[in-house]
């Protein structure tokens, strides 16, 4: 058993690493939902009027993914990371949870149950998915909307024989399970074997071709990565992973018109971040939605791939803090 899997409410994240001290495990009742999330609070140096981050991270992950983001942002307000259920170590009431949608929905229960009146949301990956959702849903809420490397539909494209890519996309959660099972058992062990030997080439080529440069991915995030890997054995975990990865994809192919409106009715200034070593999320869908958002902010980090949190939390900070507090 690993040092971290049974975290308890009050955990200080800063007994596992250092740079870690001050993120704190909490849970909080959402409806059916004992929901877990980390947070830390503003420093000294926020304004008094800061209004609170909320991060969420991609369907089928967990809050850990923003480790490394969570100290440094909170010099610009305090710092929440939800588990969406079905992640990390919030366990859904029902089995069919994960759905981008689903999520959007907890985030409104959540901010709710929390009293957090006005947010900044950042989102990452098919975490963006979840806050255009959450914006559009309780847009009230939403004071500003980072989308970081975002899973989203670009230039309309339907896919051919969309009802055979809906059965396709209706079957996959039951028939991925034995496959994921493997997986999850391959790729954790990839990555402790990437600890004993860091060009170990299965993991480096694997994170090269998504243009991650596993160098500069702090240690303590890298050892904790096939730790949460391992608890994907856990049924409910992979249920929410498969289920998430339908969600998204389906977001972005056969169903992409309901977030085409949810996009165009987002009123919150919107901050667009993207890696130009990104080969998971390529530039002609960045340039498809800058062009299609001429009122968003756009901002390209040079030579990072899809993992920014991971790779550049420090530069990702440099950006977002100042643009997100309105004095960028």
């Amino acid at each position: 058993m690993n040092r971290v899997s049974k975290v308890r409410p009050g955990y200080d994240w800063g007994d596992r690493s250092a740079s870690w001290a001050g993120v704190i495990s909490e849970v909080v009742d959402v409806g059916a939902v004992r929901a877990h999330y980390l947070r830390t609070d503003a420093t000294d140096r926020a304004r008094a009027d800061a209004l609170p981050h909320l991060l969420i991270h991609p369907p089928g992950v967990g809050s850990w993914t923003w480790m490394d983001v969570i100290r440094p942002l909170s010099v610009y307000g305090r710092v929440i990371v939800p588990d969406l259920p079905g992640a990390g170590r919030t366990k859904p009431s029902e089995r069919r949870a994960g759905s981008a949608r689903a999520g959007a929905r907890f985030l409104a229960d959540f901010t709710q149950a929390l009293g957090l009146d006005r947010v900044v949301v950042h989102g990452h990956s098919m975490g963006a998915l979840v806050g255009v959702l959450f914006a559009d849903l309780a847009p009230e809420r939403v004071a500003r909307l980072v989308l970081a490397a975002p899973a989203l539909p670009g230039r309309p494209d339907p896919p051919r024989f969309p009802a055979l890519w809906r059965l396709a996309l209706a079957a996959a959660p039951t028939l991925a399970r034995i496959p994921m099972r493997a997986g999850i058992r391959w790729k954790a062990g990839m990555w402790r074997r990437w600890r004993d030997d860091p060009q170990d080439p299965q993991l480096v080529g694997t994170m090269r071709s998504m243009g991650t440069d596993l160098s500069r991915v702090s240690p303590e995030l890298l050892g904790l990565i096939p730790e949460e890997i391992e608890r994907y054995r856990l049924s409910w975990l992979m249920d929410g992973a498969l289920n998430a990865a339908v969600s998204a994809i389906s977001a972005m192919t056969v169903d992409q018109e309901p977030v085409r409106q949810a996009l165009a009715r987002i009123s919150a200034p919107t901050l667009l971040l993207w890696g130009t070593a990104d080969r998971v999320i390529p530039h002609a869908l960045i340039d498809d939605l800058v062009a299609a958002h001429p009122d968003w902010a756009f901002e390209p980090v040079d030579g990072i791939g899809h993992f920014l949190p991971w790779e550049a939390p420090e530069t990702y900070v440099g950006v977002v803090g100042p643009w997100a507090a309105g004095s960028a």
